[in-house]
């Protein structure tokens, strides 16, 4: 599926944006189809947003990225505690955004199974020039571009509980995973769990 995705910056525009996911994720629960949300929003701008544009697209981007996951880890999302909420949230992000699953899958996977804890900015620059050379969407990226991504990119692991700041680093924390939720976790997502250090 990743290798069907585009490479896009979008998560500079649209991060993590975890109470937008859950407002969407119980709306979704309470049998409300896209097309509706996206008219609840343009209509009674349910998410809060100055543009129309915005009303438009961030549900759209919501409804997307929860489609990629099972209706029990939507419900996780809608109705669990904020912490697996959050880190459900994040697994749809990486689901649906490749060059998120590859930064995951390349940097965080890879750092830890080596028995380091620290990402720093240059592991990012160095993820992207190798990113460049295959992909001319990536290589026309600016470096305004590049950097809000990076910095997003940073935001929304700290936000899921899956880092942590230390000065421009980030260090990496393992998510706490617990019986009830692993139950719900597709073994088809095994991928994303594994970058996401959620294996079992």
């Amino acid at each position: 599926m990743q290798n069907e995705l585009q490479y896009t910056s979008s998560i500079k525009d649209m991060p993590l944006m975890f109470s937008e996911m859950k407002r969407t994720a119980l709306l979704l629960c309470e049998g409300k189809t896209g097309c509706e949300i996206v008219g609840l929003s343009l209509e009674g701008n349910i998410y809060q947003l100055e543009k129309a544009k915005r009303r438009r697209d961030v549900p759209i981007r919501m409804v997307k990225r929860l489609s990629t996951l099972s209706m029990p880890l939507v419900e996780v999302i809608a109705h669990g505690q904020d912490a697996e909420a959050k880190l459900i949230a994040f697994l749809a992000l990486v689901k649906a955004d490749r060059l998120l699953f590859e930064y995951m899958h390349e940097i965080y996977e890879d750092k830890n199974h080596a028995g380091h804890v620290e990402i720093t900015d240059h592991d990012f620059i160095n993820f992207i020039e190798r990113k460049a050379q295959s992909s001319e969407t990536v290589a026309r990226w600016s470096a305004g571009n590049l950097a809000g991504i990076r910095s997003k990119i940073k935001s929304a692991l700290c936000d899921a509980g899956l880092a942590k700041r230390d000065g421009n680093s980030l260090l990496i924390q393992r998510p706490i995973v617990d019986c009830e939720l692993r139950k719900l976790l597709d073994k088809a997502d095994g991928m994303y769990l594994k970058a996401m250090l959620m294996e079992a």
